[in-house]
């Protein structure tokens, strides 16, 4: 009995490896289209403070490119938790962003300051953010 539950086991596990690797493929693929398509018409205006840049993507994480004058960039720094609770309102509001993330992506939003790409903020939201299993 005991070779029977080791061969099963044996034989059950790549096929639970290559369904974990399925997965993560689909995942990619999905975010790969979903930045191309976020990315078509960019460098884009948000507003007059912020300049979106396109998306990336880096494993199961979209990343956000975002340019910001130097000014939104001090009031960014002087402010995280008010940064990160705007964007995370936003995200969880967003219907797509909430399906990528119940498949497991994870949202990156990378704030650089305008022309001389000084870092600013990163913030990352997964479903746990936005209360989803």
């Amino acid at each position: 009995m005991r070779r029977f539950t080791t061969l099963a086991l044996c034989l059950a596990l790549p096929f639970g490896v290559q369904a974990a690797s399925l997965k993560d493929f689909e995942l990619n693929s999905m975010l790969e289209k979903v930045a191309q398509e976020s990315s078509v018409g960019t460098p884009r205006a948000i507003n007059e403070d912020i300049l979106d840049q396109g998306y990336t993507v880096e494993g199961s994480e979209l990343i956000n490119h975002l340019s910001v004058r130097a000014s939104h960039a001090e009031q960014m720094r002087a402010n995280p938790e008010a940064v990160r609770k705007q964007l995370a309102a936003s995200v969880c509001r967003n219907t797509g962003y909430r399906q990528l993330l119940a498949r497991g992506a994870v949202l990156r939003y990378q704030f650089s300051e305008y022309k001389s790409n000084r870092p600013v903020a990163t913030e990352r939201f997964n479903k746990a953010d936005c209360g989803l299993q």
